[in-house]
C-alpha cells in the first residue's frame, strides 16, 4: 500500500508554538473521551458527571441512573453514563 506521500501527495502544516499546543490538547481530549478504562466506582463516575458521590449513590438507590453491581461494589459504564445524560435524564 502506499502512503500519501509515495502516490505524489503531500501536506505541510506550519504551526506556531501555541497552536501546536491547542492542538494537542485538543487530541489527548478527545483520546481521554474515546478510551474505555473499565468501570468507574461511585466516586469515579461523581467526578465525570461533575457531581457528589453522595447525589450518585441516591440516584443509585432511586434507580435513576445506569449502574452495575459486582462482589459488593456498585460499578458505572462511562459510555453509558454518557448515553444517560445525552437523553437528558
Amino acid at each position: 500500500m502506499e502512503s500519501p506521500t509515495d502516490a505524489g501527495f503531500g501536506l505541510t502544516v506550519v504551526l506556531m508554538p501555541e497552536q501546536f499546543e491547542a492542538l494537542a490538547r485538543r487530541v489527548a481530549a478527545l483520546i481521554e473521551e474515546g478510551r474505555d478504562d473499565g468501570f468507574l466506582d461511585v466516586e469515579g463516575a461523581a467526578a465525570y458527571l461533575c457531581t457528589t458521590p453522595a447525589a450518585i449513590q441516591r440516584k443509585v438507590a432511586r434507580g435513576q441512573i445506569p449502574h452495575h453491581r459486582a462482589g459488593g461494589r456498585v460499578l458505572f459504564n462511562r459510555r453509558e453514563l454518557r448515553d444517560w445524560v445525552e437523553a437528558g435524564r
